[in-house]
């Protein structure tokens, strides 16, 4: 009986298709020619967040007498998408916490606390790249979010005694892209 709890009633099983892992991908950071330090951060991305392409939208209801009919909206419920970032974090060879530093000095193109400085959007948004592949490395999916622009605060750092030998957690760094391309194979 095809209905049965099978091995072998499973096309996944018996083709043996791989599964779609989690922690098979890869973020590359083109942050604005004037940070330098961007080619690094691939190697620090614990975590995306965020990756909702396909936004839905509300739904508007009707009424005739007591009966209800929706309809989608007459717009979708956003056109952007808000990335979330987490990283870890090391010091270099010259003390320098260098991930922190690309990412502040990202930051501090649109708004610089020290000085007052604003930049324009020319020369603030970026690109981010995520890559999804297989266990043998072949890429499978990737999308490319274009006009990538800092969102929000830096997170401060927990700083703790009683915190042992843990590491200080780089966590939630947002970015907000306008449009997007993505590649599905």
């Amino acid at each position: 009986m095809a209905g049965l709890s099978h091995f072998l009633n499973s096309k996944a099983a018996t083709k043996y298709y791989e599964p779609m892992y989690q922690n098979l991908f890869e973020v590359s950071l083109l942050p604005p020619s004037t940070v330098s330090g961007g080619e690094i951060l691939i190697e620090h991305i614990k975590k995306i967040g965020g990756l909702t392409q396909d936004k839905g939208s509300e739904v508007l209801e009707q009424k005739y007498k007591w009966a209800t009919r929706s309809y989608a909206a007459g717009a979708p419920t956003s056109t952007v998408v808000d990335l979330s970032l987490d990283f870890s974090l090391n010091l270099n060879d010259a003390n320098e916490l260098y991930v922190y530093k690309t990412i502040r000095d990202w930051f501090r193109i649109v708004w610089n606390p020290l000085t007052g400085l604003q930049g324009l959007k020319k020369d603030y948004v970026g690109t981010i790249i995520v890559t999804n592949f297989n266990r043998n490395g072949d890429i499978f999916w990737q999308r490319t979010f274009h006009d990538c622009v800092p969102k929000g605060d830096l997170p401060e750092f927990g700083l703790d005694y009683s915190g042992g030998s843990e590491a200080v957690q780089f966590d939630g760094i947002g970015f907000r892209a306008d449009w997007w391309e993505e590649n599905i194979v």
